[in-house]
């Protein structure tokens, strides 16, 4: 099944997204508009209903994966009741998005029958997630036999810290390191973006380290041949149907290409890593210190 955007045929995603909170301090920053309020609980329900049941035709394909994420949302009162509802309505996997509030309070052991897997930011230094509180957390998921990913921007403060993160988590197990490089806003200089070289030299060092120790290492929002030792790593992003206060049902938003849009090269058909790249953002590859695309086994 396809959809059209001005970017051309897309295939209809089976993921939903939605962004439940007006704010989300400490997600990685994308394209998406930032909505005027959150939703309510009648709201979740109304727009789980159109993208699972609402979905079932013969032109239409019913979602099935389930994304929750905004400031406070492993707090809010009516998330049990939302993933309760998702579930006999056909959603097999729920994921929920921790936000850097949410760390003091998050009850593990009432979310861990909830959801398949919860996604905790790990960020050093003022104004980001509270390294001792996502390790906590991280051991208490494990405990309670909750999947856990734990997210690291790379900011150039989470860059400088990235080994002695690399060897906390080593302590305490999730099931994937996240390292997410971020992506371009407009308004953000250069001086507010690590430089490649560093990130690739860091990555180089830290994802051997966790790879050695058992946890399973994604890399997003770089391309396969700026590391090429370790293709293995990048996995195609899966599209989702972005839902907020302000896109709600058929207003929704393809996440890709209409909030995130990748580019590659015309070479990049010859490279060994094509499948599983995303390919890298025009903005980046158009400024100074930043190589171009570079098939990889040509």
């Amino acid at each position: 099944m396809i959809t059209w955007t001005e970017s051309g045929a897309v295939e209809q995603p089976t993921m939903l997204q939605i962004r439940v909170q007006r704010a989300y301090p400490g997600r990685v920053r994308a394209g998406a508009p930032v909505p005027t309020r959150s939703m309510s609980t009648e709201e979740l329900h109304d727009n789980l209903h159109f993208f699972t049941e609402g979905k079932r035709g013969p032109r239409t394909h019913p979602c099935s994966r389930l994304v929750l994420s905004g400031v406070g949302v492993a707090s809010r009162p009516d998330i049990p009741e939302i993933i309760a509802q998702a579930r006999p309505w056909g959603m097999e996997r729920i994921v929920l998005h921790a936000g850097v509030e949410d760390l003091e309070s998050l009850d593990v052991a009432s979310l861990g029958p909830l959801v398949d897997c919860l996604v905790i930011p790990v960020q050093p230094g003022p104004g980001g997630a509270s390294l001792q509180e996502g390790t906590r957390l991280i051991r208490q998921c494990s405990e309670h036999d909750l999947t856990v990913v734990a997210n690291t921007v790379l900011t150039p403060r989470a860059l400088s810290s990235l080994e002695a993160i690399a060897r906390t988590l080593i302590r305490v197990k999730p099931k994937q390191a996240a390292l997410t490089y971020p992506f371009p806003i407009s308004g953000t200089s250069s001086s507010e973006v690590a430089r490649i070289g560093a990130v690739v030299r860091s990555l180089s060092v830290v994802v051997p380290m966790l790879q050695g120790q058992g946890i399973e290492v994604s890399i997003k929002g770089l391309p396969a041949c700026y590391l090429p030792k370790y293709q293995e790593v990048f996995r195609k992003s899966a599209n989702r149907w972005y839902v907020d206060a302000d896109h709600q049902k058929d207003e929704a938003i393809l996440f890709y290409p209409e909030v995130v849009a990748f580019t590659k090269a015309e070479s990049c058909r010859f490279c060994a890593a094509d499948p599983a790249c995303d390919g890298f953002f025009a903005t980046y590859l158009r400024r100074e210190g930043f190589p171009p695309l570079n098939p990889i086994g040509t």
